[in-house]
């Protein structure tokens, strides 16, 4: 991509002439709709063109829609569910660290999330609610990404794009106010340095809160929270075909206790009783090199180099309660490393890429068990995963409005896991390797202009590993696949201003790696002992009724059932529906624009209800299910344009504050959804 170019505009907007303004005659006075470009299966494609089931979300929506932060997206997105604080999240029914959550020592997942092209700790994916301010898009893949993205993609990935530096002056600055002590500031800019030659952009941001939930026992904040972001890019251009971009990004997240409980059977709202002050806290810090160079007019190279190291550390109430005095302490040490080099072709028929990636990921961990201060037990020990693999993908027009895509990934793992002093159950050191070939098939059809009609074959895969929680033996199980087959279509109307987009599927999946606790000693054991299938169909429809009004409307329908599964010890799930995953999620939509100075959005969705626990009897047969809440969430955001550079916003969420519970297991603690939440933003944009 050339940057000294200015690349096609990733938003939607529209903009209607102010009469007898200054302002107004800089104002186009008509709907413009730019195409939306898919970046994140490293072919651009225009989401009309894109069989993958995406949700893109710009820059531009992101602020109609008031959203601060990965949360609020997903709390939108048909097909994705979530929790407050994105604890537990996933998609099609699949939680993002898979079935065999081993908590946050795993260095497997099943949901990929890339920010500037660096794919983020595991870690960070269920503690940092990951901020969005300066970000350029957002694309959510529903589905398998593993032969394009590689391993912890079974289920879909995330690819996060900020904002590149230009060589044309930039400044924007905001702060906001809101309930619950919430409070923050954000600035971000940068402009040219040597002209045509080198540019730079930095982006800050701050939020800190007080939390919703209060700790009884305490008598203090539960889950005071603190989020802060720096970014740094700088733009090399020595050339007309060489561009460096190299970024470095500094973060750090610390939070509360995140749960409610129960008493007498009945859910106490936004309490908890802990007689720990709990957190967990993340720093992280990620250095990028991206270098694109072009060959020719067809040709080209791309090398992308990333590193992240983590620091990750802890304290938990072990009993979750104010009655006996025990205590986890957490400490972490990780670092993500990662080469990938492509070549790349394109022309009027051929779009295409080959590659090779490399990558190192380690985790050090060590984790203590106090007793009224006293050390009870220790889990110490280190994880280190090294994945190589070669990959491809041609789409060929090969007559008009026929396009074959193929893609192949051959990728190759080893797991080398050392537990070295765990007081719980033996100590293990385990060595394991995985090999997987990862085909993709599909055609894409254009039926008539605006008008796409797409089928798919492909691969998804996650390596096996080994069990590295206390006391579950750290016994190795094995890798896991899925076949996934899509039916997809693209259709605009009338004028492109009615836009619509539906995927229909069946995934089967087998060799499945389960997380179950063994209920005499409460420890998690990993088996492969799943064979499940997943039935789902995703729609969303846009329509522009005319140049002020947007509506919008989405939804899915996720069937996720075990096939086959019985555990080591005779519980028998086969035929149950997934934990935690919600048959129906809904969500439409409206956006307002009043003379280029008001923008009003309102939201409303709805998510079905989950199970959150099995209930079994002596037989080991299902006798009932604990299940979350079904709920209508409500949202507001509205922003004034005071004047042309600044501009006054508020938003409310959960309008109408609705209690619902999100994890509904058995005993006293329990997981939320948020209260309602209302804030002030003030902004300048330059």
């Amino acid at each position: 991509m050339n940057f000294k170019k200015n690349t096609i505009a990733l938003a939607m907007g529209s903009a209607v002439c102010l009469a007898n303004s200054a302002w107004a005659a800089e104002q186009s006075s008509t709907l413009e709709i730019a195409p939306v470009t898919v970046t994140g299966e490293k072919i651009n494609r225009t989401l009309e063109q894109t069989q993958s089931s995406v949700v893109v979300v710009t820059g531009e929506q992101l602020r109609e829609h008031g959203d601060n932060n990965l949360v609020d997206v997903f709390a939108r997105t048909p097909g994705v569910y979530n929790q407050a604080g994105n604890e537990n999240w996933g998609i099609r029914g699949v939680p993002v660290s898979g079935f065999d959550d081993q908590g946050p020592a795993a260095l497997n997942g099943a949901v990929s999330v890339f920010i500037d092209g660096a794919q983020q700790p595991n870690r960070a994916l269920t503690l940092s609610p990951i901020p969005l301010w300066d970000a350029e898009q957002v694309e959510v893949f529903l589905g398998p990404q593993s032969t394009t993205q590689g391993r912890n993609s079974l289920a879909g990935a995330v690819v996060i794009q900020t904002k590149n530096p230009t060589f044309q002056p930039t400044f924007s600055a905001q702060t906001n106010v809101g309930n619950y002590g919430e409070k923050g500031a954000a600035v971000a800019g940068g402009g040219s340095i040597v002209d045509d030659k080198i540019a730079g952009r930095i982006a800050v941001d701050y939020q800190d809160g007080d939390g919703y939930i209060d700790n009884v026992t305490l008598d203090k904040d539960a889950n005071p929270n603190r989020t802060s972001n720096v970014r740094g890019k700088l733009l090399i251009l020595p050339n007309d075909d060489l561009d460096v971009l190299l970024t470095y990004a500094h973060s750090e997240h610390r939070q509360g206790d995140n749960s409610v409980m129960r008493e007498n059977d009945r859910i106490r709202y936004y309490k908890v009783s802990s007689n720990t002050e709990a957190f967990d806290n993340l720093k992280q810090d990620t250095v990028s090199a991206k270098v694109d160079y072009r060959l020719n007019d067809d040709w080209s190279l791309t090398s992308l180099t990333a590193n992240t190291s983590s620091d990750y550390s802890a304290r938990l109430d072990f009993d979750q309660t104010a009655i006996d005095n025990q205590v986890i302490l957490r400490k972490q040490d990780g670092d993500l490393f990662s080469q990938e080099l492509r070549l790349n072709y394109n022309s009027d028929t051929v779009k295409s890429f080959v590659g090779a990636y490399y990558g190192h990921n380690t985790n050090n961990f060590h984790d203590k068990l106090l007793f009224d201060d006293e050390l009870f037990g220790t889990t110490k020990g280190n994880t280190t995963i090294e994945n190589k693999a070669v990959f491809g993908e041609v789409n060929w027009t090969f007559v008009p409005r026929w396009t074959l895509i193929t893609g192949l990934r051959y990728d190759h793992e080893t797991n080398d896991t050392d537990i070295e002093q765990d007081d719980f159950s033996n100590p293990g050191k385990v060595s394991k390797s995985f090999n997987a070939l990862l085909p993709k098939l599909g055609i894409n059809y254009e039926l008539a202009a605006d008008q796409y009609l797409g089928f798919m074959v492909q691969k998804g895969y996650r390596g096996g590993g080994v069990n590295v929680r206390a006391g579950g033996g750290h016994e190795a199980y094995d890798p896991e696949y899925t076949t996934n087959y899509e039916l997809s279509y693209r259709g605009s109307f009338f004028d492109k201003t009615l836009r619509t987009r539906a995927n229909l599927y069946y995934t089967d999946w087998k060799d499945q790696q389960v997380s179950v606790l063994d209920p005499n000693t409460e420890f998690a054991h990993i088996f492969n002992a799943g064979r499940s299938d997943i039935k789902g169909l995703e729609v969303f429809v846009e329509k522009d009724i005319t140049e002020q009004l947007t509506l919008t409307a989405g939804g899915a329908v996720t069937d996720g059932k075990y096939k086959d599964f019985v555990t080591g010890d005779g519980r028998d799930m086969s035929g149950e529906d997934f934990l935690f995953s919600p048959k129906y999620k809904m969500s439409v939509g409206g956006t307002y624009r009043w003379d280029d100075r008001l923008t009003f959005n309102t939201d409303v969705t709805y998510q079905s209800t989950a199970p959150s626990e099995y209930e079994f009897d002596d037989a080991g047969k299902v006798t009932g299910k604990r299940k979350s809440d079904n709920y209508w969430l409500v949202n507001f955001n509205t922003e004034y344009k005071v004047t042309k550079n600044v501009a006054v916003s508020g938003f409310v969420k959960n309008a109408f504050d609705k209690e619902f519970v999100t994890n509904n297991r058995s005993g006293d603690i329990v997981d939320a959804g948020a209260p309602r939440t209302v804030g002030l933003v003030l902004r300048y944009d330059m």
